[in-house]
C-alpha cells in the first residue's frame, strides 16, 4: 500500500476535488453583472477604519494578525458594534459557511485510483480536519465578535458528473440548499464550475472553483474565488514560459533522433468554452511575439472517449515530427497520451504546465508508472516546494488547536482553503458583505510565502501571481509520500513579464544535473 503522508502542494488547494479538471460551457442565465470595484486603500479594512465612528484600529505596535505567518494580514484591533447582520449567513455573533458533502467518499481517492495509487481517507477525515482548520481561524484572525459557523450537508449532485459538464440539474438543487435553506454566506466546496454558478447565482460566495478563465471570475465576482490560478493566467504564463525557454531553441529534455532537434511544438487543450477562452489567451502571447505553434488541437472531455481521442492526436504528433508537446490536460487525457506516444517509439519533452494536477507529485508518479515518457518532463508550476507533513502551515494550525488529533494528508489543501475566507473576513471589516470581502482583498498586500507570492487586484479573484521552474526526476523521493518520482527545483520565483530576465540562458536541467553531481 502507497503511504499518504505528505503535503498537498498549495495551488492545489482550491482544485482539491476535482479528478480532472473540465468545466462547461457558462450558461448566461447564471453571470452575475459586473459593477464598478471598489480597491479599498492597501493595508486598511474595507469598512470600520475612517470616520468618528471608527471602530477598527491597528493593534498597538503594528505588526501581524498571526506573527511569523508569511501571509498574514496586518493586525487589527476592534471595539464597537459590528452592524449585525449586514449580509446573508450573517449575524452580530455566526457567519455561516456550508460544505457540501457529495455522494463520492472523496474524490481524492477516485483521482489516486486513477493513476493506480491507493488512498484510503474518508469524507469524515477531511471533514474532521476543516473543522479543526476553521477552529484556528476563529481564534487566530479578526473576525470582529464573529464566528465561522460551518455547517457541513448532503448534496445530491456528484463532483464527477460535474467535471464532465453533467450534473446541472443536482448542482442548481444544491446551490438553493446551501444559500437559500441553509442561508450561507459562503462556501468552501465550490470546486465545480456548475456547482459554483449555482452558488453565485444565489448571491453565495464560492471559494475553489478550479482553473476557470479571467473572465469566468470576473462575470461571477464578487462571489467566487480560488487559490488555483484562472486558466487565462495560466495560459499567459505558459506562453511566456515558452518564448523565453523553448520555442525556437534546441530540444535538449528529447531523446533519441529527436534531442537536439529545433523544437517543434504542441499545444493541446480540452475543446469547452472557459479553457479555449484560456487557449486563445495564451496562443495571443505566442502571437504578439511573432510566434507560432506547429501544432494547436483540442479534445472532447468525454472520460469514454479519451482513449480514442489520444491515439489520433499521438499519431499526428508523430506525423509533424512534434518534439515538445504542451498539454493543458487532465491526467486521465495525458496518462493515454505518454501511453500512445510510448507505443510510437520516440522520447519527445513533456512540458508541465501547471494545470490538472498534472505538477502535483502524485500525479507524476502516476504518469511514470507504465514507461518512461514523463522522465522528459519539466516546465513552470505556481506550486511551492513541498514539505514533509509536519512541517506544513495547515499541519501546525490543525495542531495548535486539536493537538490530539491528526489531520488529513490534505490538511494544507483545506488550509490554504479557508485562508482565502478567513482573510477576506478580516479585510472586509465589521460590515461584512460579499462587495466588502472583495474590497478587503484587494486591500490586502502584496505577500509573499512558501507558496509563492500572493495579490489581489481587480480582475484577479486568483492571488498567486508567480511561478517556479521544475523538472521531473524519477529518483528522487517526493516528501508528498516517501515514493520515488518527484519534482525538483528550488530556484528563483519568476512572474510573466521577467521570466527571461529571472531564469536567464541556464538550462533548466543545469540544477537538477549539480544535484545528481551532489549526491554522488
Amino acid at each position: 500500500m502507497t503511504r499518504l503522508k505528505g503535503y498537498w502542494p498549495l495551488v492545489v488547494g482550491l482544485a482539491v476535488a476535482a479528478a480532472v479538471v473540465v468545466v462547461a460551457p457558462s450558461t448566461g442565465e447564471e453571470k452575475v453583472e459586473a459593477e464598478d470595484v471598489a480597491e479599498g486603500i492597501e493595508g486598511q479594512p474595507a469598512t470600520g477604519w475612517d470616520g468618528p465612528d471608527a471602530t477598527v484600529t491597528a493593534c498597538e505596535g503594528g505588526g501581524l494578525q498571526v506573527p511569523d505567518d508569511p501571509y498574514s494580514p496586518p493586525c487589527f484591533a476592534f471595539e464597537g458594534d459590528n452592524g449585525g447582520e449586514t449580509s446573508k449567513g450573517v449575524t452580530g455573533d455566526t457567519i455561516t459557511v456550508t460544505y457540501r458533502q457529495t455522494p463520492e467518499p472523496n474524490v481524492l481517492a477516485l483521482l489516486a485510483q486513477l493513476m493506480g495509487i491507493e488512498f484510503n481517507e474518508t469524507a469524515e477525515d477531511f471533514q474532521r480536519t476543516v473543522s479543526g482548520l476553521i477552529d484556528y481561524f476563529n481564534a487566530n484572525f479578526q473576525m470582529y465578535g464573529r464566528q465561522i459557523d460551518l455547517e457541513i450537508y448532503d448534496g445530491q449532485g456528484t463532483i464527477t458528473t460535474e467535471l464532465v459538464g453533467g450534473g446541472r440539474e443536482a448542482a442548481s438543487t444544491d446551490g438553493l440548499k446551501a444559500a437559500v435553506e441553509i442561508g450561507a454566506f459562503a462556501d468552501v466546496t465550490g470546486t465545480s464550475q456548475p456547482y459554483a454558478e449555482a452558488l453565485a447565482a444565489n448571491k453565495t460566495i464560492a471559494f475553489g472553483p478550479p482553473y476557470l478563465s479571467r473572465e469566468w471570475f470576473g462575470e461571477h465576482r464578487p462571489y467566487a474565488w480560488s487559490l488555483a490560478s484562472d486558466c487565462s493566467v495560466v495560459g499567459e504564463a505558459a506562453s511566456a514560459y515558452g518564448l523565453a525557454r523553448l520555442i525556437g531553441q534546441p530540444a535538449e529534455g528529447a531523446e533519441g533522433d529527436l534531442k537536439g532537434q529545433t523544437r517543434k511544438m504542441a499545444v493541446i487543450a480540452p475543446n469547452n468554452a472557459e479553457y479555449q477562452r484560456c487557449a486563445d489567451a495564451g496562443l495571443k502571447v505566442v502571437e504578439d511575439a511573432g510566434e507560432e505553434i506547429d501544432y494547436v488541437t483540442d479534445y472532447a472531455l468525454d472520460l469514454g472517449r479519451i482513449p480514442n481521442q489520444a491515439t489520433s492526436i499521438a499519431t499526428e504528433m508523430v506525423r509533424q515530427g512534434i518534439t515538445t508537446i504542451s498539454c493543458f490536460c487532465d491526467p486521465f487525457m495525458l496518462l493515454n497520451l505518454t501511453q500512445q506516444i510510448e507505443a510510437a517509439g520516440i522520447d519527445p519533452e513533456w512540458i508541465v504546465t501547471g494545470v490538472g494536477f498534472i505538477d502535483l507529485d502524485l500525479i507524476g508518479q502516476g504518469l511514470s508508472k507504465s514507461n518512461d515518457q514523463w522522465d522528459h518532463a519539466f516546465g513552470a508550476s505556481p506550486l511551492g516546494v513541498q514539505p514533509e507533513l509536519e512541517d506544513s502551515p495547515g499541519y501546525k494550525a490543525f495542531k495548535s488547536v486539536r493537538p490530539d488529533e491528526q489531520p488529513s494528508v490534505a490538511v494544507d489543501v483545506f488550509y490554504y482553503q479557508l485562508y482565502q475566507l478567513a482573510l477576506g473576513i478580516q479585510m472586509a471589516g465589521p460590515e461584512l458583505t460579499p462587495e466588502t470581502l472583495e474590497t478587503g482583498l484587494f486591500s490586502y498586500p502584496e505577500h509573499t510565502g512558501p507558496g509563492g507570492t500572493w495579490d489581489y487586484f481587480p480582475e484577479s479573484y486568483t492571488p498567486i501571481i508567480d511561478l517556479r521552474e521544475v523538472v521531473w526526476d524519477p529518483k528522487a523521493i517526493s516528501p508528498f509520500n516517501h515514493e520515488e518520482g518527484s519534482y525538483v527545483g528550488n530556484g528563483p520565483r519568476f512572474r510573466r513579464e521577467d521570466v527571461a530576465e529571472i531564469l536567464g540562458d541556464d538550462s533548466p536541467f543545469a540544477e537538477d544535473d549539480s544535484e545528481d553531481e551532489e549526491g554522488e
